[in-house]
């Protein structure tokens, strides 16, 4: 196509892909010879009209010369007597192109002359490069004719999205001057009009920070502890520690300083950890990690370290703020390390902090923050108060001794209700409460508090913050006092609409009630917009909140968030890890957790704290800390065995009178089969019952809540649409993450997708107890190292899985309920432990090796339905449960082929796996969703193992036309794992595969690629995990063989 055409197109994409539908003209340019038949199913296969047009827009500028023609007479053709697309054919045509407009004007009309383009992009460089598609970016340039195949293929190459970015950067400038126009077009294209407005010489700036940090109050005032904190911060002091007494403001001016940081550094790291205890701590650390897409290590003394490196490696300036540090031998050096144009702010109640041994933290750090002075305190109040007399507002502002929290909450109290300050010390000065929450809040405030007339100031902002909370409506407080036992920062609004018992229009205005009145009285801020809204609220408010509650009362409140937690916070164990929402509850589950594992001395909570303690667990593997999983999955077992009376010692010696009555002579027999442990079959019937007894025991409102009102997630939502099952107004309740009406979940009961309540009666608990007991089991496989040395830990976990599959099975006998957790506990727990080889000879291996190969393969041909909790989780052959039977069957061979004992039966499993190989890839492939422009937006998680371990077994075949495949393969791999920006194992294993394979290829460049990518790998290793002598030595000897052969 003509390249002024092309830009013709570019110029009116966004035109283009929301006016025309492609229904009206592809047959004609099928017809015309433009399109072909593929063409034309690939448009068709888009989701929506907008993405097919868009499709068919990337497709055009290839098509040659007469597609533009073409284009415009299918855009004119007559539909029904009318031309639809004439005027859209005519601007089409009529568009004046860039070059052509500088040709007439001599420069680009949105430029002013005066400004030098390269120079801009240059200026801005780094900053663009943190935000780039450069995917996209490419694929538009091509498309324009700016970039060549080649030289994309050369920006692919490079590590991190970052530095691929830079590296476009950087071949622009030699592209000319229509590369500069035409690299602005394709940002807009993309809706980056404020990049593109950058390379126009405007005033905007990239944002793109990583933070975790709440806005600070809209009624921040800049008091004299705000200039010396702002001072502090434009100084070279790296390490800056705000010390005073809770109230002070301390966290307000960090939050204040978070915002200044981020405006002059919008691509920096701005990252609150919370140092209340050395729990949080961590977790906040960890969960850094993991927005920096870096590896979580298991051992937790290596996290810090971890955190450094990654931080290093972002290259852009970082704020830590760590809030509420009273211990300072949680710090560390590498957590303290400088950085340029970096800053840490520490803030603590103490006046000198207690130090590790090698963390020294200088004097002229510290900054003690005093609260508002006198002159201060009153203008602040009279900012919002002018009709009060100033000696009222100076009695106020002496009773909270200028700390900013208590007036804040005074202000807003007074202008919400228009009583007089007299009036409100009064109200201040009345002892409503009971003693014992005098004493509590004393005992509480002494921590904080040392001196007397700071503590009375300490009475007096706690009074003056339950004033303001009980000024919200009785809806709006029942919702607010739930977040006393939530985090303070980024709590998830949505969740609070499940304390409205209302319709749902209804609760989301009750919703809108809680933002305008929390905000209104400084109780807490929000940030984001309707069902993303996130409130942070200050944790002595939170503090108020709960020792204002009696015993009764705080269980009723925890009893609710339970409840509500329990219908959002879910596990499903067909994905890698659940959606955002899950994610942001995962640090208020575990305060949740806290404070009910304390106010359960009556046993009330055990159910929802095991279900709760499962689900925290499960996410704690799949962010890569499993350590953390292990103790929250045994309290969650403990406590349901706790509810349903198992006591083991009675069930140990029910279990051995029935094996002796079988005449057994030991737990364990063995089959054709291999291993079967008898014992674990015998424990699972006599806890069946007493599991099944305790179910039918419990109240019909767990039911209620745990089953028939549970949020669906997308994936049900997806099932139930595939198999045409969809109940009325689920899809927008999904949307809404509103949970199941008991009229939808009814509907699921008739059309067969849910079980009826009173069958769930029966088997709550004991699907319940099998779904924690392999989530407990399957710890073993995240931490093997740490079982190496303890085999009577390593046998309480196998034993586990076992159970755990045992117990479905009685479910399915006595129930007829096929439970997803009986399909995962064979696929994902035992038939693991049969390719397990310690303590096995070669002929029990490869008795084990075949029955699993028997098992996968029997799971591969069957189908069948499987259920969790009462609702359709798996039917039939789904591309994900095929995927991976077909991976462990690749694995079985691959174990298999270890063991042959003749170059016969050696080749029979090289064929057999890559058969499988094969069917792994296709069923992964099919899972794997694209956008209009090509990019992966959805895929397995693991695919990049998928493509590495079918490259593995057909490179090793000898066959040149399998390395072609194999080397494709592990090209795959290496890009997914680039894009993902995280090095791992499947990232060195693709280096690997494609290092060996070029090197025994040996064709044209074959040997300089793979000098490259071997020095990758060593880059990778030597940095990465330097005690992996034999790796490296692999890559070495790799690079020794390149050399040789050049």
């Amino acid at each position: 196509m003509d390249p002024r055409d092309s830009k013709r197109l570019r110029k009116n994409h966004r035109l283009l892909k929301r006016t025309v539908s492609t229904r009206y003209i592809t047959g004609y340019l099928y017809e015309k010879g433009t399109l072909t038949i593929d063409d034309v199913d690939r448009i068709n296969n888009q989701a929506t009209e907008e993405d097919k047009m868009e499709t068919l827009l990337f497709m055009l500028p290839r098509k040659g010369d007469g597609a533009f023609k073409n284009f415009c007479s299918a855009l004119r053709e007559k539909r029904d007597g009318a031309a639809v697309y004439k005027d859209v054919a005519e601007k089409l045509e009529s568009t004046v192109t860039d070059d052509e407009k500088e040709s007439q004007q001599g420069a680009s009309p949105d430029i002013p002359q005066d400004v030098a383009r390269w120079d801009l992009l240059r200026k801005h460089r780094r900053d663009i490069a943190t935000c780039l598609d450069t995917e996209k970016t490419c694929l538009l340039l091509i498309n324009s004719d700016v970039l060549t195949e080649r030289e994309r293929n050369v920006i692919e190459r490079e590590e991190s999205p970052p530095e691929r970015a830079q590296t476009l950067l950087r071949i622009l400038p030699t592209k000319g001057t229509n590369a500069f126009h035409a690299f602005r077009e394709a940002l807009k294209e993309q809706g980056r009009d404020d990049l593109a407005a950058l390379l126009a010489g405007g005033d905007g700036r990239v944002h793109n920070p990583v933070s975790n940090v709440a806005k600070s109050v809209s009624h921040f005032f800049t008091s004299e502890d705000a200039r010396r904190v702002n001072q502090a911060m434009e100084g070279e002091r790296f390490l800056i520690v705000l010390s005073g007494i809770t109230g002070s403001g301390k966290t307000q001016l960090a939050l204040s300083q978070a915002e200044l940081f981020e405006e002059r550094h919008p691509t920096a790291v701005v990252w609150r950890l919370d140092g209340h205890d050395k729990k949080t701590f961590l977790t906040d650390k960890q969960n850094l990690l993991e927005r920096l897409k870096e590896k979580v290590p298991s051992d937790d003394s290596q996290v810090d370290a971890c955190v450094a490196k990654a931080l290093d490696s972002r290259k852009t300036p970082v704020l830590l703020i760590m809030d509420d540090l009273d211990d300072g031998l949680f710090l560390s050096p590498a957590l303290l390390k400088p950085r340029q144009e970096s800053k840490i702010l520490l803030i603590t109640h103490r006046k000198r902090l207690q130090q590790p041994a090698n963390v020294s933290i200088p004097d002229d750090s510290y900054i003690t923050i005093k609260g508002f002075s006198d002159e201060e305190a009153v203008d602040f109040l009279r900012m919002q108060l002018q009709q009060h007399p100033p000696d009222e507002l100076q009695r106020l502002a002496a009773k909270f001794s200028g700390l900013p929290l208590g007036l804040a909450a005074a202000r807003s109290y007074l202008r919400h209700t228009k009583t007089s300050v007299e009036n409100y010390l009064t109200l201040l000065e009345k002892r409503e409460t009971a003693s014992k929450l005098e004493e509590k809040a004393d005992k509480w405030m002494s921590q904080f508090y040392e001196k007397p007339e700071l503590q009375q100031t300490g009475r007096n902002l706690f009074a003056a913050l339950r004033l303001a909370v009980s000024k919200l409506d009785q809806q709006t407080k029942s919702m607010f006092q739930l977040t006393g036992y939530m985090d303070q920062s980024r709590i998830p609004i949505v969740v609070l609409k499940e304390d409205v018992n209302d319709s749902p229009a209804m609760r989301n205005m009750a919703l809108n009630q809680l933002v305008m009145q929390v905000e209104d009285l400084s109780l807490g801020t929000v940030e984001g917009l309707d069902n993303d809204r996130l409130l942070t609220v200050h944790e002595v408010t939170q503090m108020v909140m709960r020792l204002s509650f009696t015993e009764d009362q705080e269980k009723e409140r925890l009893k609710k968030l339970q409840n509500i937690l329990l219908k959002y916070f879910v596990k499903d164990n067909r994905y890698t890890k659940s959606g955002k929402l899950t994610e942001l509850l995962q640090p208020h589950v575990g305060k949740v957790l806290r404070y009910s594992e304390e106010a359960n001395d009556d046993g009330s909570f055990s159910l929802a704290l095991a279900r709760l303690s499962e689900v925290y667990g499960f996410m704690n593997t799949q962010c890569g800390m499993p350590g953390n999983a292990e103790e929250h999955l045994r309290a969650a077992k403990e406590h349901i065995e706790q509810l349903a009376g198992i006591n083991w010692v009675e069930v140990n010696s029910k279990v051995v009178e029935q094996l002796h009555a079988h005449r057994y002579e030991s737990f364990v027999s063995y089959d054709e089969q291999g291993s079967v442990e008898e014992k674990s079959v015998k424990e699972a019937e006599v806890i069946y019952w007493k599991l099944s007894a305790a179910s039918k025991r419990l109240p019909d409102e767990v039911f209620i809540t745990m089953i028939q009102s549970r949020v669906v997630s997308e994936q049900d939502l997806a099932l139930f649409t595939a198999l045409g099952k969809v109940p009325a107004g689920l899809a927008q309740s999904v949307r809404n993450k509103e949970p199941l009406t008991k009229a939808q979940y009814e509907k699921m009961v008739a059309d067969g997708i849910a079980i009826p309540i009173e069958q769930m009666k029966e088997v709550y608990l004991p699907e319940l107890y099998a779904s924690i007991s392999y989530s407990l089991g399957r710890c073993f496989f995240y931490m093997k190292d740490k079982y190496a040395d303890d085999p009577a830990g390593k046998d309480s976990l196998i034993r586990s899985m076992q159970l755990a599959y045992h117990v479905c099975v009685q479910i399915k006998k006595h129930a007829g309920i096929s439970v997803m957790h009986k399909y995962l506990s064979e696929t994902n727990a035992l038939l693991y432990l049969r390719l397990e080889e310690e303590g096995k000879n070669p002929d029990e291996l490869r008795r084990d090796i075949k029955y699993a190969i028997k098992r996968y393969s029997e799971f591969v041909e069957g189908g069948g339905e499987y259920f969790e909790f009462g609702v359709l989780k798996k039917s039939g052959q789904d591309s994900y449960s095929l995927m991976m039977c077909q991976r462990q069957l690749v694995k079985c061979f691959n174990a298999l082929l270890k063991l042959a004992d003749s170059e016969e039966e050696r080749l029979a499993c090289i064929e057999q796996a890559q058969i499988e190989c094969r069917k792994m890839i296709d069923h992964a492939e099919k899972q794997v969703q694209k956008d209009a422009y090509g990019k992966i937006v959805e895929r397995p998680e693991r695919l990049a193992v998928f493509y590495n371990t079918a490259g593995r077994f057909f490179s090793d075949d000898g066959d040149s036309k399998k390395l072609e495949e194999a080397l494709d393969w592990f090209q795959q791999a290496y890009e997914l794992e680039k894009e993902k920006e995280k090095e791992d194992y499947p990232l060195s294993d693709a280096l690997f595969g494609l290092a060996e394979g070029l090197v025994r290829r040996n064709h044209g460049d074959d040997l300089e690629k793979a000098e490259e990518y071997v020095g990758e790998l060593l880059e990778l290793y030597n940095r990465k995990w330097p005690n992996k002598k034999v790796e490296i030595e692999k890559a070495q000897k790799i690079k020794v063989q390149i050399t040789q052969l050049k």
